[in-house]
């Protein structure tokens, strides 16, 4: 190591005053006034320190992106300037300095090296034909990025833009994405964030496929409409004689530590000394990586090194282990963390279940609250029982494994079981034929409220701890203050005291076991249900309105007896959605007095791209539609003067599009396609009329 020593002490002697110390969220926003052992526990894990000197910090590993294949996955030239200065390429960044910015010869070597590392299989760039920016803007303030990381200037949330002074800690600041990736890579990492970063302080947001594309157009300000317009990663061809210098290089500076590298670059651990001129001075000695660490990082370091591995107790490591994931960004726990006041403004839902159904849950209590296999399921993306919620809670593969049982034994608390429950008079105390009326407000299965559409309540039974749904249900706002959900127990006493004698434990213990039973539903629900009202198209077309997921509140959609079926965005004046098999159910529509937002009970669904903002600035108005003599619809809409038609019509597997207009007036149209099928034009079209033939791949 000592031949690179010389560069890497001149690069640290001119570098100091223009670099920032390594940002850790979790530390700056809790622990940066006071350089406690805890806090140093934190910085020693996040930093990776315990990655090159070990030590058990009871927290999950933090590790470096994986290496394989990454001059394929971002451009050749970031990674230079970023080896050659981390913390300008990225503010903030937990990467140390290693090289004097001058030496590009030893900085080409190690990218030469790592361009060599290919993949058994190297994935190839898919460019996505149709990209939305503005589209991508509204994901990315909607779905909780900005939870950790900074909004757009330009977005303008619901409640209005929030003060500067709102923000009570900062964010994880970006580097410049559209000089590190290209659209197709960006858009490939956020489609699969945790197969680069398996540590998971990326975490992995599922969304629909197109919102990664729309995203990345986003971050990267892409604003072309057509995909494959965007320019690709640089290509690299590793020279060999630099492949084998930036092999020295990389085993030299022990990258091998905190990378997934070839087990020829492996690092052995480093043992833990107090020489001057290590990894915590003020300037590090020649050869010892350089973090730019500031007074506080140090003194809690040091604090934290000095305590050793003493243990800490099961409620400090969950805590830590919490703010090491960033967890408090979206959830507080025992009145820490949780959103600032700044940040509250882009966490949407329905506001008609106040703050409840518009902020994540809070954690205190989770490991009394929450069954422990429901928990895991949580973490891997299998359970939702929150849709109102707009945040959507992201996985963090491996480095949520220690959660549960943490959860489970800071949590734990002595209590006394449910008394066994009558599952036959649960309908009526959940009903609204003499009960306390829980499905005015609370979903059960299929069946939809008959009010606001709170949680559904007929998972508890698998999803809840039957002490603490006692404990909630007799004082709900001690658990979460400002939630509107009311106490039919208030200080443990019965409001319903016809049912059961009024015993407080046996009716929620039998609310319980019917909830788990999964037989029956409660009393009071109309006695239509869900699949009575399927509407099926059989010698015409059917045309129905109703809100749909997807199109808005302004969705008709047409059933053809073909089984294809569309549905067209009367807002906007376009085909939003496409699908196949059965068409549509009612209820919900005609008899919920709160209608949720509907999706397609058929396969195969298809969406057209939805437009840009400049693009729905236009004179577009919709004028309605006209039914021919089959009942087939044909849609109208105006482009300033010009009057457009647009009608569909369905066959076996395809569906028809036509439309006209006067091309005196409008030469040209602007169409979009959906995408997911095959785009067939039929011949012998003229000015102003365009057919097209969608059929399913």
């Amino acid at each position: 190591m000592l031949r690179f020593a010389v560069p890497i002490a001149l690069a640290l002697a001119f570098s100091t005053a223009l670099r920032a110390e390594p940002v850790v969220i979790g530390y700056e926003r809790f622990h940066a006034k006071q350089p406690t052992a805890e806090a140093g526990r934190l910085l020693y894990n996040e930093l990776g320190c315990a990655n090159c000197h070990g030590g058990d910090t009871g927290l999950p590993a933090r590790r470096g992106p994986v290496l394989t294949s990454i001059t394929k996955r971002i451009q050749p030239d970031w990674l230079r300037s970023y080896l050659a200065d981390p913390s300008t390429a990225r503010a903030g960044t937990s990467m140390p300095h290693l090289f004097d910015p001058t030496d590009k010869a030893s900085i080409e070597a190690v990218v030469q090296y790592l361009g060599s590392l290919a993949a058994k299989k190297e994935p190839k760039p898919k460019q996505a034909k149709y990209v939305n920016a503005e589209r991508g803007s509204d994901v990315f303030h909607t779905l909780g990025c900005v939870a950790c990381h900074e909004p757009a200037s330009d977005f303008q949330p619901p409640p209005g833009k929030p003060k500067a002074s709102d923000y009570t800690h900062r964010s994880i600041a970006f580097p410049d994405l559209a000089e590190k990736y290209s659209l197709s890579s960006l858009t490939d990492f956020l489609r699969e964030p945790l197969k680069t970063r398996t540590d998971g302080r990326m975490p992995h947001v599922v969304m629909d496929d197109s919102d990664y594309t729309d995203l990345a157009a986003h971050l990267l300000d892409f604003q072309q409409s057509d995909g494959s317009n965007a320019q690709g990663i640089q290509p690299l061809e590793p020279d060999a004689a630099l492949v084998a210098k930036g092999h020295s290089i990389v085993t030299a500076l022990r990258c091998a530590s905190c990378h997934d590298l070839p087990k020829d670059v492996a690092a052995q651990p480093i043992p833990l000394h107090r020489a001057e001129g290590g990894c915590l001075a003020p300037n590090s000695a020649p050869g010892v990586p350089r973090y730019a660490l500031s007074e506080a990082q140090r003194s809690a370091l040091k604090a934290h090194l000095a305590a050793g591995d003493e243990p800490l107790s099961t409620k400090q490591t969950t805590t830590l282990t919490l703010q090491a994931l960033n967890c408090f960004a979206c959830h507080d726990r025992d009145g820490l963390g949780g959103p600032d006041a700044a940040r509250k403004a882009y966490f949407t839902g329905d506001h008609n279940l106040g703050d409840t159904g518009l902020y994540p849950p809070p954690l205190t209590h989770a490991g009394r609250k929450l069954q422990p296999a429901w928990l895991s399921d949580v973490f891997a993306g299998k359970a939702r029982v929150r849709p109102y919620l707009q945040t959507q809670m992201p996985r963090y593969g491996k480095a949520t494994d220690s959660l549960v049982a943490l959860f489970a034994e800071a949590d734990a608390k002595p209590s006394a079981p449910l008394p066994l429950g009558d599952i036959t008079v649960a309908p009526k105390l959940l009903g609204t034929l003499g009960g306390v009326g829980c499905i005015i407000c609370h979903r059960w299965r299929e069946r939809p409220s008959l009010g606001i559409q709170a949680m559904d309540l007929s998972t508890l039974g698998q999803r809840l701890q039957p002490a603490w749904l006692q404990e909630y249900l007799i004082n709900p706002a001690g658990y979460r203050p400002g939630t509107l959900m009311p106490s039919f127990w208030p200080l443990g006493k019965a409001a319903n005291q016809e049912i059961l004698h009024g015993n407080t434990a046996q009716q929620i213990a039998s609310i319980y076991a019917f909830a788990k039973s999964g037989r029956g539903e409660p009393e009071g629900f109309p006695s239509i249900t869900s699949g009575e009202f399927e509407l099926i198209p059989k010698d015409r077309p059917i045309i129905q309105r109703t809100f749909m997921e997807g199109v808005g509140t302004h969705a008709i959609l047409v059933g053809f007896p073909a089984g294809i079926h569309i549905a067209y965005d009367g807002q906007l004046a376009r085909p939003a959605m496409a699908w196949k098999g059965k068409f549509f159910d009612a209820y919900n529509t005609w008899f919920t007095r709160a209608a949720p937002f509907e999706k397609p009970l058929g396969s195969s669904v298809v969406t057209w791209p939805t437009p840009s903002t400049a693009a729905t600035s236009e004179d577009k108005h919709f004028q309605g539609y006209t039914l021919d003599a089959t009942h087939v619809p044909t849609f109208i809409y105006t482009l300033g003067k010009v009057r457009v038609q647009e009608r569909f019509s369905a066959e076996k597997d395809v569906l028809k599009r036509s439309l006209t207009w006067d091309a005196t007036a409008l030469p040209e149209l602007a169409i979009s396609h959906p995408e997911g099928v095959t785009i067939t034009e039929q011949a012998g079209s003229i000015a102003g009329q365009r057919t097209f033939i969608y059929s399913w791949k």
